[in-house]
């Protein structure tokens, strides 16, 4: 009995172990830093809570959008994705975990990091008439990528992830350092392929010290945040 009771426990626990967003990674998914913030009514904060959650989640199925269709083209359905895009980010979400939360001035804030299917949404927008125009993970076209990683405390693990960039990642020809400062560097990165191949490739790739997580991002540009392990 006691022994059948701890195997219960130990599988209730693991349902509640953090796991890192690396192990839900897959070639058409993207990790993604979003928040949101709902109005508190009255004294019980839960619903207020559970929609500013909702909203992050909303929000990050909108950056994913504007990766994959121009802004023209999302401005001129904004309605359609409104009412049958971004309410599903529950059916394109594969893992999330929440990162901080507060509440002041009567309203609740909630920070998320979200893995969601590029390949789910982009069908989605095909299926909608939205995105009509070839969009394809393995684009090899040439361009220029420029990268912001925020919340670099060591120097060392920027070092990790530029050498990472330069030597190990495919499709990269080079890396320029535009600034650096501040817990923030700035770079250019010349690739064969767009934005989503390299936030997509270096989320996939293990670092020691640290976890990489978009916070912003268009076909040209990344922004990441450097989350210590």
């Amino acid at each position: 009995m006691k022994k059948s009771l701890c195997y219960i426990v130990s599988a209730v626990l693991l349902l509640f172990v953090p796991y890192p967003l690396s192990v839900y990674a897959s070639p058409d998914s993207i990790g993604i830093e979003a928040e949101g913030t709902c109005a508190v009514y009255g004294n019980d904060r839960a619903p207020a809570r559970d929609g500013a959650i909702d909203d992050s989640m909303r929000k990050a199925v909108e950056r994913v959008v504007l990766l994959l269709a121009s802004e023209e083209i999302v401005s001129e359905h904004a309605d359609v994705l409104k009412d049958a895009i971004y309410p599903k980010y529950q059916e394109y979400m594969r893992d999330y975990r929440i990162l901080r939360e507060s509440t002041e001035n009567g309203l609740c804030r909630v920070r998320v990091r979200v893995t969601l299917s590029v390949m789910d949404i982009r069908r989605d927008l095909e299926e909608l008439g939205i995105l009509t125009d070839e969009w394809r993970p393995e684009y090899v076209a040439s361009a220029v990528i420029g990268v912001v990683v925020r919340g670099i405390e060591k120097y060392g693990d920027f070092k990790v992830l530029r050498e990472r960039l330069e030597k190990d990642i495919g499709g990269v020809d080079a890396v320029h350092l535009r600034r650096m400062g501040s817990g923030m560097a700035v770079m250019d990165v010349e690739m064969r392929g767009d934005a989503f191949m390299l936030a997509n490739t270096l989320q996939l790739n293990e670092f020691r010290n640290f976890s990489l997580c978009v916070t912003e991002i268009t076909r040209n540009t990344i922004e990441f945040n450097m989350t210590k392990e």
